[in-house]
């Protein structure tokens, strides 16, 4: 959650923000919220165990970029706007995976990403299964992994979700419970002792 003593701007940030304002946010205050259909979220700073098993994935997928395979870039903690119209629609991922771009710069968009990766709190399960989900599969992001946590931050099970691209819904590909194993957009085996292990 955010610290007792949040900063001064951050309760009196607006319910409501267009595109061009985002834009003019400093990143001390932008990296703090999402927008979803012009509303401002504001985000929960996550727990250590949190940042631990989304840092030590993405690390597992970058490595697991092949050097033949096509160029593609590993992100914690980026933007990635899901939408224009009707309203602006931006999400922050724990991980993701995207075509590598030119500009160095610029944030990937829905259409450039291959997979996001969210991992749940107690207090964020139902966004991360229900809304993100819905909005992630909007977009056309193909591939959309849920690390569930229980209450003491512990992986009970990453959940793989497929994009039925027909439906633009995600469908339930498989469920891992000892090693997480990916065939696309990179090819991984990863125990999942080995996110959370000291």
């Amino acid at each position: 959650m955010m610290p007792m003593s949040s900063p001064w701007w951050f309760d009196e940030l607006p319910e409501y923000m267009p595109e061009t304002e985002y834009h003019e946010l400093s990143e001390q205050i932008s990296r703090t919220i999402e927008i979803v259909h012009g509303h401002v979220i504001k985000c929960e700073s996550p727990s250590p165990q949190h940042n631990l098993i989304a840092r030590r994935l993405s690390i597992a997928l970058e490595s697991a970029r092949s050097p033949a395979g096509p160029c593609l870039r590993v992100e914690t903690d980026v933007d990635i706007v899901l939408g224009r119209v009707p309203t602006f629609t931006f999400r922050r991922p724990d991980v993701v995976v995207y075509k590598c771009l030119d500009d160095p710069t610029r944030k990937p968009t829905a259409q450039e990403t291959l997979l996001v990766v969210e991992v749940t709190s107690p207090t964020t399960i139902k966004e991360d299964l229900v809304d993100k989900k819905a909005q992630y599969a909007a977009a056309g992001i193909p591939l959309y992994l849920v690390v569930v946590l229980d209450e003491a931050y512990e992986i009970v099970e990453i959940r793989e979700f497929h994009l039925d691209a027909a439906t633009a819904a995600y469908r339930l590909y498989e469920v891992h419970r000892s090693a997480l194993d990916l065939e696309e957009p990179v090819h991984l085996r990863l125990p999942i002792a080995g996110l959370v292990t000291p």
